[in-house]
């Protein structure tokens, strides 16, 4: 009789737990929900812990709308004799500087991803989505986002994003 409950009991346990499972596209639904949580509620390790320990590949597109009107701007403040800049169509960076100097020094801000299309093979996984960028209540800008995720030996890793940014000025 014990011996039955023992089998009975080892049963239950292994279906609880397999159920419990998330599979791989749930599993990145949530690495993609931590990365907009993390950014809009400003959690510095949360944020940490979704990157690949290794280089993390980083690069931002300004829209052409955007990268035409700093050039016509940088163009005429040049021609008026004015300090000027020159505006990058791409530009590289990386997710710490992201989050220690556009993050951590924003306040009231949101991040909204929407629709979010998962491709993954259990291995390495591609992430496409729309985002909102959003502060104090007014949208700020937005885009499109490409992540690129490889599954460590603790889950799933972000190792690349690449994004296009339009200004809130279009």
């Amino acid at each position: 009789m014990n011996k039955i409950i023992l089998v009975v009991s080892l049963l239950i346990f292994t279906q609880v737990s397999f159920a419990s499972q998330l599979s791989d596209d749930e599993q990145l639904q949530k690495v993609v929900q931590d990365f907009e949580n993390s950014i809009t509620t400003i959690d510095r390790s949360k944020y940490f812990s979704l990157f690949y320990d290794g280089t993390v590949s980083w690069v931002g597109v300004s829209s052409t709308n955007d990268f035409e009107k700093n050039q016509s701007k940088a163009e005429t403040a040049k021609m008026k004799g004015q300090e000027s800049w020159k505006p990058m169509k791409t530009y590289p960076g990386d997710h710490v500087h992201f989050f220690d100097v556009i993050v951590s020094r924003q306040k009231d801000h949101e991040m909204m991803f929407e629709n979010i299309k998962i491709q993954q093979d259990g291995d390495i996984a591609s992430v496409y989505l729309d985002y909102n960028h959003f502060v104090k209540g007014a949208k700020a800008n937005w885009g499109r986002k490409s992540l690129l995720l490889v599954k460590a030996e603790d889950g799933w890793k972000i190792n690349s994003v690449i994004f296009s940014i339009s200004s809130a000025g279009e």
